[in-house]
């Protein structure tokens, strides 16, 4: 095990993980989901090269994965809370497409990502499942012996018609 001097104190690799676990009983998911989608809106503005200082850095296929993230984390967090925590992401993810969409025109299409072939979410209709046919099965075709047989063989003989069940003799 290793030591660490930390304030004047040694601290071992034991000590150091039972305070982690002590933070993390008061961390929550949902404030850490927050904290990860505040950190998305920053990555994203800056990779849309909006401003001079930030146009070395843009990058649209990561500024459209941020917003996609960020929609999603957004729609998670909603599940988990009252729409009040995360009415500001809303609005922030708002903005941030119609800043993406204005940094796209502003490049021309030709620089932005191409569309995925199948559509957001949002823009998919339910699918309807297909109506379906009654299933009939077809009887599988009999195989038949060979009419022609080879010298020396004899032709097949058939089958006997069966005998119904319960002992009664076949009618006929």
């Amino acid at each position: 095990m290793s030591d660490h001097v930390h304030g004047g104190a040694t601290q071992t690799d034991e000590e150091r993980a039972r305070a982690v676990r002590e933070q993390l009983k008061s961390v929550h998911a949902f404030d850490l989901a927050y904290e990860m989608a505040i950190s998305l809106v920053s990555f994203g503005y800056q990779k849309m090269g909006l401003t001079e200082e930030t146009r070395e850095l843009l990058d649209l296929g990561d500024a459209r994965l941020a917003i996609e993230l960020l929609r999603a984390v957004t729609e998670t967090l909603d599940t988990q809370q009252a729409a009040a925590p995360t009415r500001d992401l809303h609005a922030t993810l708002a903005q941030m497409q119609l800043s993406y969409a204005s940094a796209v025109e502003a490049i021309g299409a030709a620089a932005a990502p191409p569309r995925p072939e199948t559509p957001a979410a949002e823009e998919v209709a339910p699918a309807k499942p297909a109506a379906r046919k009654p299933v009939t099965k077809k009887a599988a075709p009999r195989k038949t012996a060979s009419k022609k047989t080879s010298p020396g063989k004899a032709a097949p003989k058939k089958a006997a018609p069966k005998k119904p069940r319960g002992g009664a003799p076949p009618a006929g």
